[in-house]
């Protein structure tokens, strides 16, 4: 769709953001519009592609 700005959130990208950036001790805390401020702020236009990585890379580990 060349949409590479979306970062879809589900529980694995949450998961991967609290563990690397957030660190709140209980990750379903954590809001959706927090990681979507963060996605935005370190992946800008390119979040999209990162969520994919950051995705597979927590499947992959957990």
């Amino acid at each position: 769709m060349h949409r590479f700005e979306v970062f879809p959130i589900d529980v694995w990208v949450r998961r991967v953001m609290n563990e690397l950036y957030i660190k709140n001790q209980d990750e379903t805390k954590v809001k959706k519009q927090e990681i979507e401020n963060l996605a935005n702020q370190k992946y800008q236009n390119l979040a999209g592609l990162a969520q994919q990585y950051l995705f597979y890379w927590k499947r992959e580990t957990a």
